[in-house]
């Protein structure tokens, strides 16, 4: 049994008393779960999509603990945090910004719109993230949040306390309903908000993982074809043992397509966030359309420590207007990766709209077949292209 060298440093270098961890079993949780709880104290989560859970222990009790043989590997919680949004600033009816929705380009009725499979009638997006609030562009003229949970405060009422999982929501699906002129690419999908980071935009790996886990049970209850994450964590170069790449691993194998953000830490090579780094999700990066397109300074580069080309595509992520959380009918303007991310979840829940029977890989296939590649830019900071919207109305 091993202890991850990540939290080896950590026990050595803090004198902390308690140490949240994830502990993970050889074969099932339900084969430590009581044993823990009788033992070493309260769990905070059980997580069996990834045969773990997460508790706090004191330095000796890990080391005793590790010595168990039913324990394949005892790791840390890592803080994890929104892909912090560049330049925050209201829209002040700037009627400069460009506008690069579907909603825009086919002036499309709020009836037609609601009605268009092709607008990801009936698929949820499960956003975890800040929270949401209900903006009127997801609540009229019905309420498309249906469902929220709450890791953090433990509150059952929408709200978002931060801002930025709202914004991220209405680029996947807000309808434009006040507007008029800014929705998302699924303006017809369903809002599955899972609260998971707090007020400054921060919370843990388990805290993610919960959500993640909370997301696979109901998955069916809400109909959730989708996960968007605009979070992430320094990568992990042991790729096999990210908790985080575990989780989203784990998503995907249930039948859920996996959208993350690919950081904002560019223009530097090999600063991809986890779990963008799994070759099973879809790898978001940010482009910019301010003069020619291109791929935004800020956007994070690939390969990851494994190798692997990433992001797989970009989509449009600077000077992005959506929903402000704290003006219900009002909007502000903010770039990065987090934005980017969004648009590719609603492309994703469009398609499951159109043709249910897609695996997530399909999904990821097909997008990334439908781009428009930059000349003269490495596939490590483009992957294959700009996310082609056109796709979605010749099908």
């Amino acid at each position: 049994m091993q202890i991850h060298p990540r939290l080896v440093a950590k026990l050595s270098a803090s004198r902390q008393t308690l140490f949240p961890v994830i502990i993970y079993s050889k074969k099932t949780i339900y084969e430590i779960r009581d044993y823990i709880a009788d033992s070493y104290g309260p769990i905070k989560y059980e997580l069996p999509f990834i045969n773990a859970v997460s508790v706090e222990l004191s330095a000796d009790k890990i080391d005793t603990l590790s010595k168990n043989q039913s324990i394949r590997l005892i790791s840390d919680d890592p803080l994890v945090s929104k892909i912090g949004e560049k330049n925050t600033k209201p829209l002040l009816n700037r009627p400069d910004i460009p506008l690069k929705t579907n909603y825009d380009k086919h002036r499309l009725s709020k009836h037609e719109i609601l009605s268009d499979k092709r607008h990801g009638q009936n698929v949820g997006i499960a956003i975890i993230d800040t929270g949401v609030a209900p903006h009127y562009d997801l609540v009229y003229p019905q309420n498309r949040i249906i469902a929220f949970k709450d890791f953090i405060e433990h509150q059952s009422v929408p709200y978002d306390d931060d801002g930025h999982g709202t914004h991220v929501a209405g680029i996947a699906a807000g309808n434009g309903f006040v507007s008029e002129r800014f929705a998302g690419t699924a303006p017809a999908a369903d809002i599955i908000s899972i609260k998971a980071l707090n007020g400054d935009g921060n919370g843990t790996t388990s805290d993610i993982l919960a959500a993640m886990q909370w997301v696979i049970n109901n998955r069916r209850l809400y109909g959730i074809r989708v996960i968007n994450l605009s979070l992430g964590v320094p990568t992990d170069p042991s790729y096999e043992e990210d908790p985080l790449i575990k989780g989203a691993n784990a998503a995907v194998h249930h039948g859920i397509t996996v959208v993350a953000a690919a950081g904002n830490n560019g223009p530097d090579r090999c600063t991809i966030n986890s779990p963008a780094t799994s070759p099973y999700v879809i790898t978001v990066g940010a482009a910019d359309f301010a003069s020619s397109p291109s791929v935004a300074p800020f956007s994070s580069r690939g390969p990851t420590p494994s190798g692997v080309v990433k992001p797989d595509l970009l989509a449009p992520g600077v000077d992005i207007v959506s929903l402000d959380a704290t003006n219900p009918k009002g909007y502000v303007i903010q770039s990065g990766t987090s934005m980017a991310a969004p648009v590719v979840s609603g492309a994703a829940a469009c398609l499951y709209a159109l043709y249910p029977k897609l695996t997530p890989m399909e999904v990821k296939r097909i997008l990334m077949r439908n781009t428009l590649p930059l000349q003269r830019t490495s596939s490590n900071a483009q992957g294959r292209g700009i996310l082609n919207y056109e796709v979605f109305f010749d099908l």
